[in-house]
């Protein structure tokens, strides 16, 4: 190809290495789904030592018992606003820019709250999850990423399935900080999410820079009526596991689990969010969307009753990778349904994955009364 081949329009304001046209970055490829599943299954990992380290944390150094739940919603509420920005920022900068930008949150947020945690802080461990959320709500796009590529839903799917092998780390990483830290431990954990999203980062900036490719969908009634459905059943799901993962360290406290329990109970449970849809599609078996729909809500139904009234480890645990496994099947069917007639617009990707975070931050609010 010569510059006399070279479109201007798809140029960007001081980057002279993108002025081919997005599908010529081929990031559809197998390698570029490799490093996309590498650097969701980074972020998911992240996401788990937060989950299990940020709400004992936030116990020990809350001053008052009643705002010991903030920190957590707080990475719910920088997840939520970073939709828009993420979305836009992929479409404007491409792949390498935005999701680096996510990670580098998320270092700097898992570092100031591990030092906010060693020196109770609480108002600089509430700042530190939402730098932490923030991170989080970048890497969401990792997904839709991959669900535009040349492998369509089942690229998501593929990356889900890097999230459940990545979460299989967490009780390793959790049970070596209570060993080497002890009580210190929650501190190390958080400190080591900035580890993770640090790796994170290496990954993002080696990813092609894929501007994305959203917003050549038609518009049509039935599509937003498509969008409109798919976005409040996501939103339900989200809400109701949610409310679960708010509630489910105090009440594995309450069980008499120690910490590192904990974090073995929480990571396994995600392990149950991402491993279905990806053991599907690994498999090519090819599973009507309503039926993976139902399927998902009832296993998610059905673990949050359990979870309501189990009273030791072992049921709790139970009851949440069963609601986690039915929360996997959920989104899988979700995934299939938005991309079922081609793309949704980088306007609906931002507007889908805000209802979704926006539900779940409700659910986390929502958790005491679960």
């Amino acid at each position: 190809m010569s510059y006399a081949d070279l479109d201007p329009l798809a140029g960007r304001a001081g980057r002279l290495d993108c002025v081919c046209p997005p599908g010529a970055e081929s990031a559809g490829g197998g390698e570029g789904l490799a490093r996309l599943a590498a650097g969701f299954g980074l972020a998911i990992l992240a996401q788990t030592l937060v989950l299990a380290a940020l709400p004992l944390a936030a116990a020990a150094v809350a001053p008052q018992p009643a705002l010991a739940g903030l920190p957590y919603a707080i990475t719910l509420l920088g997840a939520t606003l970073a939709t828009f920005p993420a979305s836009y920022l992929l479409d404007a900068f491409g792949r390498r820019a935005a999701f680096a930008l996510g990670a580098s949150l998320g270092v700097a947020g898992g570092l100031l709250a591990g030092w906010a945690a060693l020196h109770r802080e609480f108002v600089l461990l509430c700042l530190g999850a939402l730098w932490l959320g923030l991170a989080h709500g970048f890497a969401l796009f990792y997904r839709h990423a991959a669900a535009t590529s040349a492998a369509g839903p089942r690229g998501g799917a593929i990356v889900f399935g890097g999230g459940a092998l990545a979460a299989l780390a967490a009780p390793t990483i959790l049970q070596l900080a209570s060993n080497l830290t002890g009580p210190l431990a929650d501190a190390a954990v958080l400190t080591a999410a900035g580890a993770v999203d640090l790796a994170g980062l290496v990954v993002a900036v080696s990813l092609p820079h894929a501007l994305a490719a959203g917003g050549a969908a038609k518009s049509s009634r039935a599509r937003t009526a498509t969008f409109v459905a798919a976005t409040a059943v996501g939103a339900a799901a989200w809400f109701v596991m949610t409310a679960v993962m708010a509630a489910a360290a105090p009440t594995l406290v309450g069980c008499g689990a120690e910490a590192a329990a904990v974090g073995g109970v929480i990571a396994w449970h995600l392990v149950a969010m991402y491993a279905p849809a990806a053991i599907i599609r690994f498999t090519g078996a090819v599973v009507p969307r309503a039926a993976t729909l139902a399927v998902g809500g009832v296993l998610l139904g059905g673990g949050v009753a359990f979870f309501m009234t189990g009273g030791t480890v072992v049921s709790v645990g139970a009851a949440m990778i069963a609601a986690g496994m039915g929360w996997s099947l959920v989104n899988a069917g979700l995934l299939q349904w938005l991309y079922a007639d081609g793309a949704p617009t980088r306007l609906m990707l931002a507007a889908h994955d805000f209802a979704l975070l926006g539900a779940a931050l409700c659910g986390a609010l929502a958790a005491p009364s679960v």
